[in-house]
């Protein structure tokens, strides 16, 4: 089991919410979401206010930033500069799309990890 079905399984976040963090983990959004976290510009909740944007318009992650007065050209300028190729965890997306705090997502995660390392039990 991935951690993103766990959390539906134990109905932290739904389906939804989960298809919607794994189409953002393959946009180039997440990329500038998490640059400008990163460099300060944004917290978690402005991620999720653009998100929310994002989900009533067409406009991407820069366009909509600016438009909410949330980062201005300068700022994304140099978040578009900074972006890599890297990889994000379903946990960290769906903490930065609302669908969960970071301090549930961290406890459900240890959660998580606990019962993926526990042995089989030999009397089932």
């Amino acid at each position: 089991m991935l951690f993103g079905e766990y959390l539906i399984k134990i109905e932290k976040i739904s389906e939804d919410e989960l298809n919607f963090a794994l189409e953002f983990q393959r946009d180039d959004n997440v990329m500038s979401a998490v640059s400008a976290i990163g460099k300060g510009y944004l917290t978690y909740g402005d991620v999720s206010k653009i998100m929310d944007y994002m989900r009533e318009t067409d406009m991407g992650f820069e366009e909509t930033s600016v438009s909410l007065g949330l980062l201005n050209k300068e700022e994304i300028k140099i978040i578009t500069d900074s972006k890599g190729k890297t990889h994000y965890r379903i946990g960290e997306l769906l903490v930065m799309c609302g669908s969960i705090s970071k301090v549930e997502m961290e406890v459900e995660l240890l959660n998580f990890k606990n019962i993926s390392i526990q042995p089989p039990n030999p009397l089932c």
